[in-house]
């Protein structure tokens, strides 16, 4: 199971869906950008999800569409819903940007970073500036007090990876403080003698 198979098994619960429904629900609701799941891995997963019984599909006609599998989820499903839901709200899923920072010492041409997390800034601004948007366009109330839950937490998610660009922009524009990431994590320290060298001192 997975994050695909979660996203697959919600929108079955929610309603019989088949893969184009369910592409069409991806697109209407942006998920695309949470769960980066293409419409081959939505197929591909259907499919496995029907093998391992968790869901059934059946053909069924739409109006003047031609007909189509629709999927209802099985008590089997539920209970692997059930389970991904609890392993994606209390397991430990780090940022993969956190591995991306580690290994900064990489880099053979820092000034095309800071190019490039300098033209990130402005995108993760202006998408600050939607959710901003949208949080102030939905009606009130809603279940959490300071708007929409889920653009709330969005939003707040970018202001820290926003928080932490900035701060490696600062790292990466100091000749000196970048002069020390020459390994693994140096981001944290700079280069010490008991950094992370492969031997405890």
């Amino acid at each position: 199971m997975n994050r695909y198979d979660l996203v697959l098994l919600g929108f079955i619960l929610e309603e019989a869906s088949s893969g184009y429904d369910i592409i069409s629900k991806i697109k209407d609701r942006e998920l695309e950008r949470w769960a980066m799941i293409s419409s081959s891995t939505i197929y591909n997963r259907l499919n496995y999800l029907e093998n391992h019984s968790c869901i059934e599909g059946k053909m069924v006609q739409k109006a003047k569409y031609p007909p189509a599998k629709v999927y209802s989820i099985t008590d089997k499903g539920r209970g692997a819903l059930n389970r991904e839901i609890i392993k994606h709200l209390t397991g430990f899923n780090d940022d993969p940007r956190t591995l991306g920072y580690a290994f900064l010492f990489g880099l053979e041409d820092k000034h095309n970073l800071i190019r490039l997390l300098e033209e990130h800034e402005i995108k993760l601004r202006e998408e600050i500036a939607r959710l901003n948007k949208m949080i102030d366009d939905e009606p009130r109330p809603t279940l959490y007090p300071d708007g929409p839950f889920l653009n709330c937490m969005s939003r707040d998610h970018i202001l820290v990876e926003l928080k932490y660009l900035r701060a490696s922009l600062q790292i990466l524009q100091d000749p000196q403080k970048s002069a020390m990431l020459n390994g693994y994590f140096y981001i944290n320290f700079g280069n010490r003698e008991w950094q992370f060298t492969g031997a405890d001192k």
